[in-house]
């Protein structure tokens, strides 16, 4: 398994580009996590986080959570094919 893990790890420095497909395809499942109401996607733990949700409502911050999650995806997905 440790060789597997090395394996990779040589593989991502030798091609960093594909650290943004890894980290895109995290924001995806988050961002899909988001849009079907998965709640681990968007319930935080925090007092501050709870007040939030209390003042403007689950759906509010599910949609702005989405946007956000939307916006450093195209991020993303600019940075994997800016690099060279």
């Amino acid at each position: 398994m440790d060789e597997l893990i090395n394996k990779f790890s040589e593989k991502i420095a030798e091609n960093p580009r594909y650290g943004y497909l890894i980290a895109g395809g995290i924001l995806l499942l988050w961002l899909i996590g988001v849009i079907c109401g998965w709640k681990w996607t968007y319930q935080g733990g925090t007092r501050g986080w709870n007040l939030v949700r209390e003042i403007f409502g689950e759906r509010a911050v599910r949609f702005w959570h989405g946007v956000l999650l939307f916006l450093l995806l195209v991020l993303w997905i600019m940075g994997f094919f800016s690099m060279k």
